[in-house]
């Protein structure tokens, strides 16, 4: 079942994929996780802060299982762990927030009837978790994303020249005019261009399982620019766009 996203009206989700089809999506197997966990103990107890309580926090480091931020490695920088202290968690959260699935309520995050009518439908909560992760971070100048954030144009890119391992580098060339980020200090113009790619695209599209980003594996140390990066399977699976053709027809890529 595809549904048309709020960004485009070219641009599709396929929403009826289920758990096991998402498995390569950390942040939507997670935050499942996250909203049973909340209608199992019927709330998450909150600080004054509006952050979850460590109990919850300690939970979520052992359950996740998260690329990048195993136990192991959250402890060896943290004597304890706050909500902060782990990302994807703090990211989870602020989604959900903002999304209206939970709703601060005495002390506790609760469960709206969104939320508990979510539970279970991990293909929606993609589409929603991608809809919020995709959304420009330059605010909303027509003119500004049309140059650097173009769904329309990025997203075809991903799907027609990232099968097989492209860098950072190369991607941020093939998908924003580099010559217009200004250089900072020390930093060229480049790195400062490929820096946004790999924050604002290639994290959260990670995050989503639709970038294999390949640093993980790679030797520590590996320069930004040179970081390996390519499309998975469920990108193949989940994003279409359908562009309509001059013949009345339809393009789908």
């Amino acid at each position: 079942m595809l549904k048309s996203s709020n960004f485009s009206p070219v641009l599709f989700f396929e929403a009826s994929l289920t758990e096991q089809e998402l498995l390569a999506s950390p942040i939507c197997i997670n935050t499942m996780k996250l909203l049973r966990y909340a209608e199992q103990t019927g709330g998450i107890q909150i600080t004054k802060l509006g952050n979850f309580y460590r109990k919850c926090v300690e939970w979520a480091a052992g359950e996740f299982q998260w690329p990048g931020y195993e136990p192991a490695e959250l402890y060896a920088v943290n004597r304890v762990l706050n909500e902060p202290d782990f990302p994807p968690l703090f990211l989870i959260h602020e989604i959900l927030l903002n999304t209206h699935l939970i709703r601060h309520y005495k002390g506790q995050a609760k469960l709206t009837r969104a939320g508990n009518a979510m539970i279970g439908r991990c293909g929606d909560l993609q589409v929603t978790l991608t809809e919020y992760m995709l959304r420009s971070p330059i605010g909303d100048d027509p003119q500004a994303n049309a140059l650097f954030w173009n769904l329309e144009h990025f997203l075809p890119v991903v799907g027609n020249r990232l099968g097989e391992w492209v860098t950072v580098a190369d991607f941020s060339e093939l998908i924003i005019p580099i010559d217009l980020f200004p250089s900072r200090g020390s930093t060229s113009n480049h790195f400062e261009a490929c820096l946004f790619v790999a924050h604002e695209i290639v994290r959260p599209m990670s995050w989503l399982g639709l970038i294999d980003d390949g640093h993980l594996k790679q030797k520590p140390h590996v320069r930004l620019e040179e970081r390996l990066i390519r499309k998975t399977a469920l990108f193949d699976r989940f994003v279409r766009l359908i562009v309509p053709t001059t013949d009345g027809g339809q393009h789908v890529h």
